[in-house]
């Protein structure tokens, strides 16, 4: 169950000697649920006497003799879904332009590479034509006044957001690669309607902090000690705090105030989008790391400068 949170296209192979079985109509209904294009696959059709006759979304084939097998990945071709997803910055800078990325070293990091929402956003500003600069937090203010010109843009990852803000000058954009993220996942305006739930925690409260990775834990993790201690500060109250990584997200949220999400570079878009589906059924508010952080710190409104449509909600 938790798999298909995340299928773009499920396939149910049957043994076409034995038959669909109850399992197989229980597995079936649940993708029907899921609104999932699926196909169904008889396999070894090569010892049925006369192959019975394939209904839509079904199809006989043979893995042993071959039977079948391309007519099976020309039909999953098809069901390729429509991408609809938002691109990460593309459309927010110009061929020529310079994007500064300010990447935070700590313990936290990993060693010898950026993580993935740092690779995604580097590729698709080069692909755009445009260049990208990669600094640490503390080497910001002095690349800016060495640029000679005004970036496009500054993304920042969203632990050092204050500092970031500080140090980049009101005319330049700013905004967190937790943000991009949200919008590249279509999570962003639900994210940016549920932040103000901050405002609304009560004395024993409980908040859940969701990741969709998996990682080892550092003394200064963001999910488990950094959020929970701002979100204590900022509220001043005595919230209890629930954890969640890679599937482990629990389909009851009633029991949440909160629900803070990382930016889900490691989850498809499908899932993320169940997980935000799950919390508007139970009318439980979510939001992510870095619009939460930001709006925290009092720099929501400046990080969304770069989607006006979303002003309005500040």
């Amino acid at each position: 169950k938790q798999v298909l949170n995340k299928t773009d296209i499920a396939v149910i192979i049957i043994d076409a000697a034995e038959g669909r079985t109850p399992a197989d109509d229980e597995v079936l209904n649940l993708i029907r649920e899921k609104n999932l294009p699926y196909l169904v696959v008889y396999n070894k059709a090569d010892l049925l006497e006369r192959p019975g006759q394939a209904q839509d979304h079904e199809i006989y084939v043979s893995a042993l003799k071959g039977e079948g097998i391309h007519e099976l990945k020309e039909r999953l071709a098809r069901l390729k879904p429509v991408e609809t997803a938002a691109p990460i910055v593309s459309d927010l800078i110009q061929g020529g332009d310079f994007v500064v990325l300010v990447v935070p070293i700590d313990t936290a990091a990993p060693k010898g590479r950026l993580i993935l929402p740092q690779q995604q956003t580097i590729r698709e500003i080069i692909d755009n034509d445009s260049a990208a600069i990669v600094v640490k937090e503390y080497e910001l203010r002095h690349t800016l006044d060495c640029l000679g010109q005004k970036p496009a843009l500054v993304i920042t990852d969203s632990q050092v957001f204050a500092k970031v803000s500080a140090d980049t000058p009101l005319d330049v954009r700013l905004t967190s690669f937790s943000i991009l993220m949200a919008r590249h996942k279509g999570l962003l305006e639900t994210a940016v309607r549920g932040v103000t739930a901050i405002e609304k925690l009560h004395d024993g409260d409980t908040v859940l902090i969701a990741e969709g990775c998996t990682h080892h834990r550092q003394c200064d993790d963001i999910g488990t000690v950094k959020i929970p201690r701002w979100l204590r500060n900022y509220t001043q109250k005595d919230i209890r705090i629930e954890t969640a990584s890679g599937r482990d997200f629990p389909d009851d949220l009633s029991g949440y105030a909160l629900v803070i999400h990382c930016g889900g570079c490691m989850l498809n878009g499908r899932e993320v989008q169940y997980r935000m589906k799950c919390a508007a059924d139970q009318q439980v508010p979510i939001t992510n790391y870095g619009i939460a952080i930001a709006y925290m710190q009092g720099i929501l409104k400046r990080s969304l400068s770069v989607f006006p449509y979303l002003q309005s909600l500040v």
